[in-house]
């Protein structure tokens, strides 16, 4: 800033005697043009330039600018291991995501280039992804743009937009933005290819006029069909044990750089999977109303987000045509919606955002809200995951065998992707201690075993379910667990990942012992749900990887 201060100063002294008047027909009309030099490669982390360029009348200027960027162009919300999202420190450059130029003319006189940096800081405003604030020289030019996510259903597509409130003094002096010249760093692109480019669009208002004026600009995404796309399927059916209830356990996961999917079904076939026609009283008709009953919960992880996504699942639609609804609150607010097939006990996802995952695992609840129920004869079938790409030219087609659990003439336990009716991995001996009241920690202890057969363990990963978390230190920028221990184990390494717990072995063992001491925090809002009697159990949830490479995703519940 003391660059264009000592600019100002100049400019008043020439122009001290000018007086401006606001013209009869003031407004600000926006153009804008990108730079794609950095390449256009699908699903690639790429530099992209945009040059924003107001057409100003006399004494007006730019007031609120949003930029739409399209579907599947995301930031990354995990800059410096998620810090930036917790601070604003203009002189951390680890949180600098941007660089560029802002012209301004000051009295409508003389033009004044300043160079700034932009820089990913705190959330302004409850329900953002993030902060964007424009730096100069350590001090911040205007206020705080809001970075947020696009809801389901947006016109704009399921997508990042960028809210500003441009300044038109400072320092009392007025000023009016003509170009706003930037280079955003490390977007990452979209992993669709369609024959009409998607657009960045780019809408604006004036201090003089309140009419909004857009402009657009042509986004080239080049070798969709190139990207990798080799989701897995992961299922564990567990039986109640004093009722013919089911949970089911699903999980889809898949390496970062692996375009998404677009659409995703999921068909139990072969066992005796019945559905529970009592359920049909937890139909909600209007998610709206916030008095509907979830069936289940959603878990999604993203390496464009520090934290994983929790979200509750309903059922929708009618008797004769439920869907599954699984909504996701801000700073996502995504509203995903399965069709359900009695007849073939099949659901099926359309419309999946642009936004990679490296899992996402629905859990359809037993008890008192079970969707689906069995006798157990026979106590075994054959799950059947259909998933397509986001660039709708790749299909893959899994399908995992599984026994259900809690059946007389099936193994306690659950299948993961090995395509054995034996357990690929289990937990056993799970206990939770102590109180997390008051910013108390829990105690939490269990033990995973490989199935009978089944390749030792490699790596453990703990995921806790939304409400609690880890205790953790920051060492050197990087989040490290506490109070973590694996009795009779040799551990390579103890690493806290978008909010999940991850322990390499050093030597592969059949069995692992993990205990938390004081370690799992509650949040207020589980407290205080605890305490009511509201929450009564912890749904504990461990990807176990082998020696061969391949993951199992198993769950207990845990009695608080």
């Amino acid at each position: 800033m003391r660059k264009l201060r000592s600019a100002l100063v100049s400019v008043v002294v020439v122009g001290a005697a000018a007086m401006l008047a606001p013209s009869a027909f003031a407004s600000s009309t926006p153009s804008i043009s990108l730079d794609q030099s950095a390449g256009t490669a699908a699903g690639s982390t790429t530099n992209l330039g945009m040059d924003l360029q107001f057409a100003d009348s006399s004494g007006d200027s730019p007031d609120q600018l949003t930029i739409n960027l399209p579907p599947g162009l995301l930031a990354n919300a995990a800059t410096d291991g998620g810090a930036c999202l917790t601070m604003t420190d203009l002189t951390d450059t680890n949180c600098q995501v941007g660089t560029g130029t802002v012209t301004a003319d000051a009295l409508d006189l003389v033009p004044l280039t300043v160079p700034v940096t932009f820089d990913l800081v705190a959330p302004p405003s409850p329900g953002d992804l993030a902060g964007l604030a424009v730096n100069e020289d350590g001090t911040q030019i205007g206020t705080t743009a809001d970075v947020k996510v696009r809801p389901s259903g947006d016109p704009n597509g399921v997508g990042i937009s960028l809210d500003f409130v441009l300044p038109n003094t400072l320092d009392g002096i007025p000023i009016m933005i003509t170009e706003i010249d930037s280079t955003f760093d490390g977007l990452r692109y979209p992993t669709s290819c369609p024959s009409t480019p998607a657009n960045v669009g780019i809408s604006v208002n004036s201090y003089d006029d309140s009419t909004v004026q857009t402009a657009s600009a042509p986004l080239s995404v080049t070798g969709c069909s190139t990207l990798p796309y080799a989701p897995k399927l992961a299922v564990t059916l567990t039986k109640d044990s004093g009722d013919a209830g089911v949970t089911i356990d699903a999980a889809v996961t898949q390496a970062a750089d692996e375009a998404p999917s677009k659409s995703l079904s999921l068909t139990f076939a072969g066992t005796d999977l019945g559905v529970d026609l009592g359920a049909i009283k937890y139909l909600c008709t209007n998610l709206a109303s916030g008095t509907c009953s979830p069936v289940g919960t959603a878990v999604a992880v993203s390496p464009l987000y520090l934290q994983q996504l929790s979200a509750n699942v309903y059922l929708t639609g009618t008797a004769l045509g439920p869907s599954l609804t699984i909504v996701f609150p801000a700073p996502f607010p995504l509203t995903l919606v399965g069709a359900v097939s009695l007849v073939n006990h099949q659901s099926t996802f359309t419309g999946l955002p642009d936004i990679p995952l490296t899992s996402l695992a629905l859990s359809l609840k037993g008890g008192a809200t079970a969707l689906f129920q069995t006798n157990c004869k026979p106590s075994t079938g054959n799950a059947v995951g259909v998933s397509t790409d986001q660039n709708g030219d790749k299909t893959v087609n899994a399908s995992v065998n599984y026994a259900i659990s809690g059946c007389a003439a099936s193994s306690t336990g659950s299948t993961g992707s090995t395509g054995s009716n034996a357990p690929a991995a289990t937990i056993t001996q799970p206990s939770l201690t102590g109180s997390g009241k008051s910013g108390g920690r829990l105690s939490l202890s269990f033990r995973v075993n490989a199935g009978r057969g089944a390749a030792k363990l490699s790596t453990i990963t703990v995921d806790l379910p939304r409400g609690w978390s880890f205790g953790s230190d920051r060492v050197k920028r990087q989040l490290r667990p506490t109070g973590v221990s694996v009795p009779g184990a040799k551990v390579k390494s103890l690493a806290l990942s978008h909010g999940h717990l991850v322990i390499k072995l050093r030597k592969a063992a059949a069995s692992v012992h993990v205990k938390l001491v004081r370690d799992v925090v509650e949040s207020q809002a589980v407290s205080a749900s605890v305490q009511s009697g509201k929450v009564k159990s912890l749904r504990l949830t461990v990807i176990a990887r082998d020696t061969k490479g391949k993951n199992h995703r198993v769950a207990r519940t845990v009695k608080l």
